[in-house]
């Protein structure tokens, strides 16, 4: 089938949106209508060409949500007309990443993922008869993707897409950072840093477990007034002087934090957020 998709040509040049060929999945794959998607700090990275195992040409995109449209043979768990959520690090439920309580930053598919492939290690993406290769087994600027049947989370068909796509990176891996790897407890006070997709989803995270006190610092009023209506108690606008005026307003308790959780990565980083979600110790989704 003939689809549009947002192709990265060159690094550090703007998108270009063109015609692809998507070939029909194959055994174990899914065909997905895609309705939403966010644009994840990793989408960024690569295109700038800063990632080190970046490639182009490639559509990328890796926060989507959509509708099976079809699926391939051997497919037992979606069906035409599913709802579903992308997934870059997949569920087999077999690996030992998988059956670890410990981390469930499945292997079963990552090698082929890594550069680029489907698990049969082919695409379905095409243009002229040349293979384009896919961004993290999503490629979610597009019309349509065709997945692996074990990277697509199925989700109620009331949940709204726009949505849910979040679920898909950012807003997991802030409630994550904030339920399992820092483990929050009912009452405490907590203090996050950075108002984006991931902050947020801390702040979500830190107001599930029952936190008494929320600090949400930012440079941006506006996401700081979207963290308040997310659950932040207190907002801070952030300068050189944070960290003591947070240790000032909580007494104190500051300097004896015994839990940190950290998710996102600053620009000048050599580390992709995508690679630093691999870590054993990250649990964000």
């Amino acid at each position: 089938m003939k689809i549009r998709a947002a192709v990265l040509e060159q690094f550090g040049r703007p998108l270009e949106v063109q015609q692809l060929d998507l070939d029909d999945p194959h055994a174990g794959e899914v065909l997905v209508r895609l309705a939403a998607c966010g644009v994840c700090h990793t989408d960024l990275y690569t295109a700038s060409g800063a990632d080190p195992s970046g490639y182009a040409p490639t559509v990328l995109g890796h926060e989507g949500a959509g509708v099976v449209e079809r699926v391939g043979p051997d497919v037992t768990s979606l069906a035409s007309g599913d709802h579903v959520v992308t997934l870059f690090s997949p569920q087999c439920r077999e690996c030992v990443h998988c059956l670890s309580e410990r981390t469930n930053l499945c292997l079963a598919i990552r090698e082929q993922q890594n550069k680029g492939y489907l698990p049969d290690g082919t695409t379905r993406l095409s243009r002229e008869g040349e293979p384009v290769r896919h961004f993290m087994g999503t490629s979610t600027f597009a019309e349509y993707t065709v997945m692996p049947e074990i990277a697509l989370a199925k989700i109620d068909r009331e949940a709204p897409l726009a949505g849910a796509c979040l679920f898909a990176c950012g807003l997991s891996t802030g409630i994550g950072a904030a339920m399992n790897t820092a483990k929050v407890e009912a009452g405490s006070t907590c203090v996050v840093f950075g108002a984006g997709m991931v902050g947020l989803g801390a702040v979500i995270g830190c107001r599930l477990q029952g936190a008494a006190r929320i600090v949400c610092v930012d440079l941006s009023a506006d996401r700081l007034t979207l963290a308040e209506k997310h659950g932040a108690t207190e907002t801070m606008v952030g300068g050189a002087d944070t960290v003591e005026r947070i240790v000032e307003s909580t007494g104190g308790c500051g300097r004896r934090w015994r839990r940190r959780a950290w998710a996102g990565v600053s620009a000048p980083s050599p580390v992709s957020p995508a690679r630093a979600r691999r870590s054993t110790s990250f649990r964000g989704s």
